[in-house]
């Protein structure tokens, strides 16, 4: 039988980190997943709590009810870190864990009562759920957050094999064992604090470099078009030229301006305007390459940066993204929004040593295009 006073001790250990892990969720604005791990950890004080009172209350509370609320604890965890790293959370994981974990421990102590049987049952379905998560975590991902995602997904596949330990431990019936043979005292009171330190830690790790990798892309995106804004521009322009002056390699830009904009905004109002420009951003980056970026400079005017390709290309590709613009019908409050843009063509020569000297070719093209009558391309 468990110690009362190991179990309580533990409990008050979980519940301060919950209100830790609590408190860093609400002061923390943004934060994701958070919540979720708070609900595990309650779940599992709570299972232990009727676990540890095994023999003065009912067994179906103390056996069934109390396995099947400790499974819930990687349930809670496989959701916070699903919405922590913006996936869909499979709802189905809280039944599929739940009603076999109650099953089991149903069937192992009145049908067919066998305690080895039901601790290798209950530690297959918590290795699963550990698969599940390790799953989960070992997906694509931005670089910021690659080590916290490989540190948990760790983390989690010691706690599966500890799993499978027991699980051969029951069927081998080895008094002997390794585990076993740590005092239980000992064992059952330092193991679960440890576990739940480790995962608390790995989480907030995990939640932070995640927070702190979307506030970085928040800050180098456009909030209205999702496009890259100026600063991200100037930083994307530098490597760019930097990396094309080591290879030797080609590199050019296009800058436009959607012609007329300000008629637009004065017909449609700053919302047809505003939807002018989300659907113009769209044109752009559907019909460039995933190696190529594209920024909202300002206003009406974009510029798109395309390594790798000459001048004659990127007059090829200009060129197609005027038809695409000029082919936009946008729709807006029942009225038809029609565009057109003047584009500008820069490539770096060998005498550039700096990002502005093409943007500023690639500026003097633009004007170029309008004094030639706009919606059409200029080279220089």
């Amino acid at each position: 039988m468990i110690d009362l006073r190991t179990v309580h001790v533990t409990a008050v250990i979980f519940a301060c980190l919950c209100l830790y892990m609590l408190l860093i969720h609400r002061s923390t604005p943004g934060l994701r997943g958070v919540r979720q791990i708070v609900y595990g950890y309650a779940a599992f004080a709570l299972g232990a709590e009727l676990l540890a009172l095994r023999g003065r209350i009912p067994d179906f509370f103390s056996i069934t009810v109390a396995n099947s609320i400790l499974i819930l604890i990687n349930v809670f965890l496989y959701w916070g870190i699903a919405e922590l790293l913006n996936l869909r959370p499979k709802r189905w994981f809280l039944p599929s864990s739940v009603i076999p974990t109650a099953v089991m421990s149903l069937y192992f102590s009145y049908v067919h009562p066998d305690v080895s049987f039901r601790i290798i049952a209950i530690s297959a379905i918590a290795v699963l759920q550990y698969g599940f998560i390790v799953y989960l975590l070992s997906g694509p991902g931005p670089r910021r957050i690659h080590m916290p995602r490989r540190g948990l997904a760790a983390l989690f596949t010691v706690y599966a094999a500890l799993n499978i330990y027991r699980a051969w431990e029951a069927h081998l019936h080895d008094p002997r064992s390794l585990i076993s043979s740590v005092p239980t005292s000992t064992f059952s009171f330092i193991t679960p604090i440890l576990i739940a330190v480790m995962t608390a830690l790995g989480v907030i790790w995990l939640a932070m470099a995640q927070l702190q990798n979307e506030l970085e892309a928040q800050s180098r995106t456009d909030s209205l078009t999702g496009l890259l804004n100026r600063r991200a521009l100037e930083q994307i322009g530098t490597a760019a030229i930097e990396y094309a002056r080591r290879q030797s390699a080609a590199l050019s830009l296009i800058i436009l301006d959607l012609d007329h904009f300000k008629s637009i905004n004065d017909e449609h109002g700053h919302d047809g305007g505003d939807a002018a420009l989300h659907h113009a951003a769209r044109c752009l980056r559907e019909n460039l390459r995933d190696v190529d970026h594209v920024a909202r400079l300002g206003g009406e005017e974009f510029v798109a940066v395309l390594p790798g390709t000459t001048h004659a290309r990127a007059a090829e590709i200009a060129e197609g993204l005027r038809r695409c613009l000029a082919n936009l019908t946008v729709e807006h409050l029942s009225q038809e929004i029609r565009l057109s843009a003047s584009f500008g063509v820069a490539t770096m020569l060998p005498t550039d040593t700096t990002w502005l000297e093409i943007l500023r070719r690639g500026d003097r093209a633009l004007y170029l295009a309008k004094e030639q009558g706009r919606d059409r391309v200029a080279l220089l």
